[in-house]
C-alpha cells in the first residue's frame, strides 16, 4: 500500500479558525468547512476581545456564534470560543499552542499583506509563533470553492508541507491543480520535490485527477514567472510555503511578501 511521506503528512481532525468581522474571516471558515465536510474535522471558531479597546465587542461574539449556527446547519461541529485579554496576539497563540490543534487557518488583515507579514499584529504573530501548521489566507477573490489551484514547485517559495496542503485543498474542493516546475530557480536545492515527480500516479490516486504539470519559467525572474503563469491560467488560489530557519525563526522572503499581496487570486501561505 502506498504511503504518503512524512514531510507531506497533515492532520485535519481539529482545526482552529481565528475570526473577526468581514469577508476574509468567512473565507477561512468556509475553507475549514470544506475539510470538515470531507474529513469530519472539528472546528473551533475563536475570537479575542481586547480588554483595552473593544467597546463594541458583542460584534465579535456574533461572528463566532454565527459560525456555530452555520456549522450546525451543515452538520459540522463548530465550537465557538471567546477569549478576553489585554494582549490579543499572545492570548491567541497561547490558546493555539496549549490545546494542540492540528491546524490553524487564519485570514490576513485588511492592511497591506506586506506590512502585516513584517510587522502586523495578529496573523503575522500567529504564523511566526504558533507551534502548529498554519495557513495564512490573503483573500482577493469572490471565488470559492476554488476551481483552479496553482502550486509553484520551487524551494524558494514553497515547502513540501505547503504542497501537501494544496493537494488536500484540491481534494476537498474538487479543484484542478496546476503544478509548475520552477526548480531551475533554486540555487541550493535539498529535496527537489522528488516525491511529486516520482509518484504522480499515486498522487492522482490519493488526491484525485485533473492535475497538470507544466514546465515553468516564462521569464528570468521567479516572481514574475509565477504571476504570469497564475494569471494566464486564471487560477483562484496560489499556494506558497515558508519554513523555520536554522535558528528556529520564520523568515518570509521578499518574493513571498510580494506574491501574497499581488494578483487577482487568493494567496495562501502555509507553515508546517
Amino acid at each position: 500500500m502506498f504511503e504518503i511521506p512524512r514531510p507531506y503528512l497533515l492532520k485535519f481532525e481539529r482545526i482552529a479558525v481565528p475570526m473577526a468581522e468581514g469577508r476574509s474571516s468567512r473565507r477561512v471558515l468556509h475553507i475549514a468547512f470544506s475539510f470538515a465536510t470531507a474529513m469530519g474535522s472539528e472546528i473551533t471558531a475563536i475570537t479575542v476581545r481586547d480588554q483595552a479597546k473593544d467597546m463594541m465587542w458583542t460584534n465579535k461574539i456574533t461572528v463566532v456564534t454565527n459560525a456555530y449556527k452555520e456549522g450546525l446547519n451543515n452538520n459540522i461541529k463548530v465550537i465557538p470560543k471567546i477569549l478576553t485579554s489585554s494582549d490579543v496576539k499572545s492570548a491567541l497563540v497561547e490558546e493555539l499552542n496549549r490545546h494542540s490543534y492540528d491546524m490553524v487557518i487564519i485570514a490576513s488583515e485588511k492592511r497591506s499583506i506586506i506590512t502585516r507579514i513584517t510587522s502586523g499584529p495578529v496573523s503575522n504573530y500567529v504564523i511566526k509563533r504558533s507551534n502548529i501548521p498554519t495557513a495564512l489566507v490573503s483573500v482577493k477573490t469572490q471565488n470559492f470553492p476554488y476551481k483552479t489551484i496553482y502550486i509553484p514547485l520551487s524551494e524558494s517559495v514553497n515547502t513540501r508541507g505547503s504542497v501537501a496542503f494544496g493537494l488536500f485543498l484540491k481534494k476537498v474542493t474538487g479543484a484542478k491543480v496546476i503544478f509548475s516546475d520552477l526548480r531551475a530557480f533554486d540555487q541550493n536545492p535539498t529535496h527537489k520535490f522528488s516525491y511529486i515527480f516520482d509518484y504522480m500516479n499515486e498522487i492522482v490516486e490519493n488526491f484525485g485527477g485533473n492535475i497538470t504539470m507544466k514546465k515553468g519559467g516564462t521569464s528570468s525572474d521567479l516572481k514574475e514567472s509565477i504571476l504570469a503563469e497564475a494569471s494566464n491560467s486564471e487560477v483562484d488560489a496560489l499556494i506558497l510555503g515558508v519554513r523555520a530557519g536554522p535558528n528556529g525563526k520564520i523568515r518570509v522572503s521578499s518574493e513571498i511578501k510580494d506574491l501574497m499581496k499581488t494578483g487577482e487570486f487568493d494567496s495562501i501561505l502555509f507553515k508546517k
